[in-house]
């Protein structure tokens, strides 16, 4: 058993820390590590007023000379090994790790302010008002793991933000699929704007088919061989 190559992923996640911090602003990644377990491990934390928070484990099997993670699917409520075969790989599962951390403590946020405003309505019966799901979203069951983007923007008038969160599910009750867009921009006067786009299961080919015309258009014409 060899740990040789944990080590060489330790050097270089520590040499790409700067650079995998960047797209979240002043958030900033501690790097640790743990030799001590059967499977040494990476830990990824970020520091808040309640102390550190853990957001993304990394194992090493120096027996199968692996590394690997776990994610957790909320809606399937399944728990999956993700393996990681290169660097790329790792640093985009540890930022998608933070994004989604981030997203979930914005939401834990926003819910104790919408407890806190809803027990400041309670009513004399002792009933909260105004304290109930968005009915549109309780009619779809969400089929993919979530999507989280960090994009930033340069022009003339100066930079722009945007956190981008995707999904994709499908309407119970029709089957249509849906695709949810939430879209947060920084420094806006109304700053976040929610898209749900509905389309039919005869659609969804042609949609892949023009999303890949997109993709082709954006890389550009393939070089003809010679």
């Amino acid at each position: 058993m060899s740990l040789e190559w944990y080590f060489r992923m330790e050097k270089d996640l520590r040499n790409q820390l700067p650079a995998l911090t960047e797209p979240f602003g002043d958030e900033e990644i501690l790097f640790d590590t743990n030799t001590t377990e059967h499977h040494p491990s990476f830990l990824f934390s970020v520091e808040t007023e309640d102390g550190l928070e853990n957001f993304c484990v990394i194992n090493y099997d120096p027996v199968n000379q692996e590394f690997y993670s776990f994610h957790y699917h909320e809606d399937a409520d399944l728990e999956a090994k993700v393996l990681f075969h290169d660097m790329e790989e790792m640093v985009q599962f540890i930022q998608d790790s933070l994004y989604e951390h981030l997203w979930d403590r914005d939401d834990d946020e926003k819910e104790d302010e919408d407890f806190d405003g809803a027990a400041d309505r309670e009513d004399t019966n002792g009933e909260f008002a105004g304290f109930e799901g968005d009915p549109e979203e309780e009619a779809i069951e969400w089929i993919s793991n979530d999507k989280h983007l960090h994009i930033e923007e340069r022009s003339a008038d100066g930079r722009q933000k945007y956190a981008i969160h995707l999904k994709m599910g499908i309407d119970k009750e029709t089957g249509d699929g849906v695709l949810y867009r939430n879209t947060y921009i920084e420094d806006e006067d109304e700053p976040e704007e929610k898209l749900l786009f509905y389309f039919k299961e005869e659609e969804a080919e042609y949609l892949r088919d023009l999303l890949s015309d997109y993709l082709s258009h954006m890389e550009g014409p393939e070089e003809q061989p010679r």
